[in-house]
């Protein structure tokens, strides 16, 4: 199963990274967001030619990511509606299958071989798809700033990144190839029959 899981979800990764590549280049680029993007290649220099702290470094490094994700609040969003739209609403109405899983050969079902609702397939992929790391990030902007942003922003991607080796890991060797998202939403992918 994980031989047609993983290239369908690379595919639906690819098809989505490119809808959101083109509605990026609809979104003006501020002029705050290009001084930050300097401001971040300047501090990066000045730290590798030791005219930097660790700590000052990270103090400001923490500042300009703070106010770049901030920049970036609109685009962010944009990205979860995306996602939300591919991985939830296109399966719910297309036979628990996107793109990728179409073309493999593959759909989600509930654990008891029925149509995943709305529900499960939302709790499935705020886990897998990072979709879940995105919205916590992007109401973190509202309650912390500096330092204490990057700090829970970089273990919520950390987690994220740990919800996906342990998923890969428990596909590949589980006998129901159930992955962690599965387990937690009550889905599981199944081969479509022909």
């Amino acid at each position: 199963m994980f031989k047609k899981r993983l290239p369908a979800y690379i595919i639906d990764i690819l098809i989505v990274s490119i809808i959101l590549y083109f509605i990026s280049l609809l979104i003006p680029t501020s002029s705050n967001l290009n001084n930050l993007n300097n401001e971040l290649l300047e501090i990066n220099n000045n730290f590798i030619k030791g005219e930097l702290g660790i700590r000052t470094y990270l103090n400001q490094y923490a500042t300009i990511f703070y106010s770049m994700d901030k920049e970036l609040f609109l685009t962010s969003l944009i990205n979860v509606f995306i996602c939300i739209i591919y991985f939830v609403v296109i399966p719910l109405y297309n036979n628990g299958q996107t793109i990728g899983k179409k073309k493999l050969g593959i759909k989600i079902v509930s654990k008891d071989d029925k149509d995943a609702t709305a529900n499960s397939l939302i709790l499935r992929y705020l886990m897998i798809d990072g979709i879940g790391v995105s919205i916590l990030s992007m109401c973190s902007l509202f309650i912390i700033n500096g330092l204490n942003y990057l700090i829970i922003t970089s273990i919520l991607n950390f987690l994220q990144f740990l919800v996906v080796v342990i998923s890969i890991f428990m596909v590949l060797y589980r006998h129901d190839f159930k992955s962690l998202p599965d387990l937690i939403a009550g889905t599981k992918v199944i081969e479509v029959k022909k």
